[in-house]
């Protein structure tokens, strides 16, 4: 799995990666500071859970991705599995190549993860 986040910090603009679970247990990241890993995971795995129950009650069906856009950049949000892909990029990427190679990596995790 940490191979799978470090290949998305490949990406011109990427500044970070991580994979978390649903309750907000950091899987692997590519953080430096551990602390932020286990913050931000917990944040991802809040905001991704509180956006899909808006999303089904609205009737729109299960949230499968979002994008939180800030002034400095950007957190991408991609579930697969039961897991939660999250991307931190600067303002200046290409949000369509960050979530193509987001999808890449939502492939080889499902293919890494048992059924």
């Amino acid at each position: 799995m940490r191979r799978i986040v470090e290949d998305l910090i490949k990406v011109p603009g990427v500044i970070g990666s991580l994979l978390v679970g649903k309750d907000g247990l950091v899987v692997a990241s590519t953080l430096l500071d551990e602390e932020d890993a286990e913050v931000l995971g917990a944040m991802a795995a809040a905001v991704f859970g509180e956006i899909d129950k808006a999303t089904r009650r609205i009737g729109v069906g299960t949230l499968v991705d979002s994008i939180i856009d800030a002034k400095d950049g950007s957190i991408l949000l991609l579930e697969t599995k039961d897991l939660i892909l999250v991307v931190i990029t600067q303002r200046t990427v290409n949000l369509g190549m960050v979530k193509l190679q987001m999808r890449v990596a939502a492939k080889r995790i499902g293919e890494a993860v048992p059924i």
